[in-house]
Order: structure tokens, then C-alpha cells, then sequence
């Protein structure tokens, strides 16, 4: 599934995935595997995934989300700019924290619950 539902948005649902279909899938194919949609899965699901032979993820919608709740915070805490690079910021330091958290799961590194 691509995208993610308005609950998983919410936080709360996660996608879920067949490891052992994944695992077959590695085995029969032995070629690298990409999980397009991985956006939304649960954080132990894609341990498991990758252990299993996934190699890329791509979760493209948990940055868009990020940008747009780093967009809303640089505009709430400053309702009155429209310097761009003054809003911005709030933006970069949200999808930085993504990409920080799903870098440290995806390399095998203990991420804490909001981490």
C-alpha cells in the first residue's frame, strides 16, 4: 500500500507485513528488494522485513507528513512572517528527525517510541 491511511497519519495504526512472504520472495528471487510504501509500517515489522531481505525502503509519505506538521509549527510560532528561509526551518529540523530515526532503525540501531 502506498501513502498511508489518516490513522496512520494519527499514529494510530500501522501497516503490517508478511516476513515470510518476504523471506520467499529473497530466496527465490536473490536479487535486491525494495519495500515501496514502507511509510506507515510498524517499526518492528521493518527490523523484521529487513532482516529478511529488504534492502531499500521508501517512505516518502512519513517525510511529506513531516514537512507539512514542520510547515504548521514555523507558521504557529510565527503567524505574522512570510520571510521563507525565517518559517522554514521548523520544517528541515522535522524531516531531519524522520530521517534520523528511520536511518538509526534501518541500520539495526535501537530507536526508542517517538524517537
Amino acid at each position: 500500500m502506498h501513502g498511508m491511511l489518516r490513522s496512520m497519519v494519527q499514529g494510530e495504526t500501522k501497516k503490517r507485513l508478511d516476513i515470510e512472504r518476504i523471506a520467499g520472495i529473497k530466496r527465490a528471487a536473490r536479487v535486491f528488494l525494495t519495500l515501496h510504501g514502507g511509510s506507515g509500517t510498524d517499526d518492528e515489522d521493518l527490523r523484521k522485513a529487513i532482516a529478511a531481505g529488504i534492502n531499500i525502503v521508501h517512505i516518502n509519505t512519513e517525510l511529506r507528513v513531516a514537512w507539512r506538521h514542520g510547515l504548521e509549527h514555523g507558521l504557529a510560532k510565527q503567524p505574522d512572517e512570510v520571510v521563507p528561509y525565517k518559517i522554514l526551518p521548523s520544517v528541515v529540523d522535522s524531516v531531519k528527525q524522520v530521517v534520523g530515526s528511520r536511518l538509526k532503525l534501518f541500520n539495526g540501531r535501537h530507536v526508542g517510541h517517538g524517537a
